[in-house]
């Protein structure tokens, strides 16, 4: 299932109009692959519990109202939510903006996985066992070389006229294969935290991204590393320390950096008042946002 427009779905009131597109959608919704694409200045989704999906957003900001928490997903990262997962959504932008979200049939996720764990002689043998487990860390994830091109490609050629089930069965296969690369990536960076107990790097990593969610969703207001540190249940040596050790940047640079990003896509879209945008992505002065912008030039 494709879509290149955001369905009509509540919490929009139910009308003539929309009723038998509702009957068709739902019918077929967590059935399937699915993929939803499309632009708005308004558009909001009630709490559902979904198959793994992937979410991206540009132009724009799309929040996203999890269990205990909100995270906002823009131009600078994507967020992944495992199958079983229960959110709703809200996106609102001064000007249309752009979401575009990846649901994976119920079971894709599990065969991947296992498909991955056994190598390829056994799959070749076709004694492949069945292998549990494969979730991935929900949090916020700036975008990389492995799973973000894979992203864009499925999106522009949505947006192109794509529309084959076929096709977009192997691109997801495909998409799986690079997230869980990713994912073993991310685990490696936890192993090196600390010298302790798997249970607890697990403990100290998901609490440090917590923080680093907060950081990227509220970026543009004036936080500071009590206010982070907090987030993560971390004494501030503690919450520094092991921060700087997982993302490679301290907890003042790593938000520095965020406020440089989203700075750099206001002056592309043709932004020339360097006050109003100090303002809008959080720097104190223009000096800061001079300095920021020097210090985090793209190579």
């Amino acid at each position: 299932m494709i879509h290149t427009t955001l369905p009509d779905l509540p919490p929009r009131p139910e009308t003539n109009a929309n009723v038998e597109f509702r009957h068709r959608f739902y019918a077929r919704w967590g059935k399937e692959n699915a993929v939803i694409c499309g632009q708005s200045t308004w558009a909001e989704y009630a709490t559902m519990t979904q198959t793994l999906s992937i979410k991206m957003a540009w132009r724009g900001r799309e929040r996203y109202r999890l269990k205990h928490r909100e995270v906002s997903v823009d131009d600078e990262n994507y967020l992944i939510l495992n199958e079983g997962s229960s959110y709703g959504s809200v996106l609102k932008a001064p000007r249309p903006a752009w979401t575009f979200a990846v649901f994976m049939r119920p079971g894709m996720q599990r065969e991947v996985h296992a498909a991955r764990q056994v190598g390829l002689e056994p799959a070749l043998d076709q004694s492949t066992r069945r292998v549990e487990g494969g979730g991935f860390s929900e949090h916020l994830r700036r975008h990389d070389a492995l799973v973000s091109p894979w992203l864009r490609r499925i999106c522009d050629a949505v947006l192109d006229g794509e529309r084959s089930e076929e096709w977009l069965e192997e691109q997801l296969l495909l998409l799986l294969d690079a997230m869980f690369a990713a994912e073993a990536i991310d685990a490696r960076a936890v192993d090196r935290l600390a010298r302790a107990k798997p249970s607890t790097r697990a403990e100290l990593a998901r609490r440090l991204r917590l923080a680093a969610d907060y950081i990227e969703t509220c970026h543009a207001e004036p936080i500071g590393l009590d206010a982070m540190a907090e987030v993560a249940c971390l004494s501030r040596f503690y919450f520094v320390r092991f921060f700087s050790a997982l993302y490679g940047v301290s907890p003042h640079t790593f938000l520095v950096q965020r406020r440089a990003a989203a700075a750099r896509r206001l002056m592309q879209a043709g932004g020339r008042d360097p006050e109003s945008i100090v303002v809008q992505v959080g720097f104190g002065s223009r000096s800061s946002l001079r300095r920021a912008l020097a210090s985090t030039r793209p190579a």
